[in-house]
């Protein structure tokens, strides 16, 4: 125990004050005690003090006082050389980290929910991937990340960001509909009415936040009258069962873009939208290749382009071909 103790008090007794050094800089640049307290924003007597204490350290004397200024002692010249070849040392250290930072190439971590990663971000990461070799993208599942673990560079989130530090830009909206496969309308008909479409095989996918922030009080009645019949907690899972005939399912018109050919919309005037926003850290909004990575994603949902993505709601068939089956009573 005593020698671990005495380890410690070596440990500090080694440790400089930077403090110290950055005021006997100042003092031997400008000349005087009272033109580095200037300089420094400090007060006279703590300069002084503070001089005192770095020459105790030291052991020897690095100023001399006199009526107009100080004067340096052969030490003190000694030790100004070594605090001026410290500093230019910190400004490079600091001029290559901060590079690094500003440096095109490296990791950047995205974390985004399974489905709009597969089903968008994926089909437009090869171009991205051509263009910029030199960044490492880490796409991370939103619904497998646990709190312990380190924050994302970038990550697409359904809660508005309300950290003061944190950059969040609005990338539009997810806007819900119930859909079927044909295969599946070919088997069970075509429902005449949501009431029907109740009765017949539902997919449920069990990371939906089901909240009345987020989904409407209309949703989360009839929610809770469907009895379904597969539940899942992955997106994927359920948009592909979906695609192949499981059932019917809430999902997001995006689709409707995707599997025209595939798929069939219910429209019994039940639909549901959900905002989304692209976070940034504070940390990684100030590196470029995070920067690059987040432009492109803001690309990826540009609503001009993309109208199933905008904040107002736009019908599948005013996009694309799919299928509409509407209520018959």
């Amino acid at each position: 125990m005593m020698d671990s103790l005495e380890t410690t008090l070596d440990l500090r007794r080694n440790v400089f004050d930077w403090d110290d050094l950055q005021i006997f800089h100042a003092v031997a640049t400008t000349g005087s005690m009272s033109a580095a307290a200037n300089a420094l924003g400090w007060q006279q007597p703590t300069v002084s003090k503070r001089m005192r204490q770095l020459e105790a350290r030291l052991g020897t004397k690095l100023i001399v006082r006199r009526a107009d200024g100080v004067s340096l002692t052969e030490s003190g010249e000694l030790a100004l050389d070594y605090v001026k070849t410290m500093q230019r040392s910190a400004q490079q250290l600091e001029s290559r980290v901060a590079g690094a930072d500003k440096s095109p190439n490296g990791t950047v971590v995205l974390r985004a929910s399974d489905g709009l990663a597969t089903y968008w971000l994926a089909r437009h990461m090869p171009a991205f991937m051509r263009v910029n070799p030199g960044i490492d993208l880490v796409v991370e599942n939103t619904a497998t990340a646990s709190s312990t673990d380190p924050a994302p560079d970038l990550a697409i989130t359904f809660t508005p960001e309300k950290d003061m530090d944190t950059k969040a830009v609005a990338l539009g909206s997810l806007h819900y509909m119930p859909f079927a496969s044909r295969e599946f309308i070919q088997t069970y008909g075509e429902p005449a009415s949501l009431h029907e479409a109740l009765s017949l095989r539902f997919l449920q996918l069990g990371t939906y936040n089901r909240d009345e922030s987020r989904w409407g009080n209309r949703v989360l009645a009839v929610d809770s009258y469907i009895n379904y019949s597969f539940r899942t907690q992955v997106s994927s899972v359920l948009f592909e069962t979906l695609r192949h005939g499981g059932g019917i399912a809430m999902a997001p018109t995006f689709l409707a873009e995707l599997y025209p050919e595939e798929l069939v919309v219910l429209d019994y005037d039940f639909t549901q939208s959900v905002r989304f926003w692209l976070k940034y850290t504070p940390e990684s909004q100030r590196m470029s290749r995070t920067k690059k990575v987040g432009e492109w994603i803001v690309d990826c949902f540009d609503r001009q382009i993309n109208p199933w993505f905008r904040e107002e709601f736009v019908h599948p068939e005013e996009f694309c071909g799919i299928d509409v089956i509407r209520s018959k009573t």
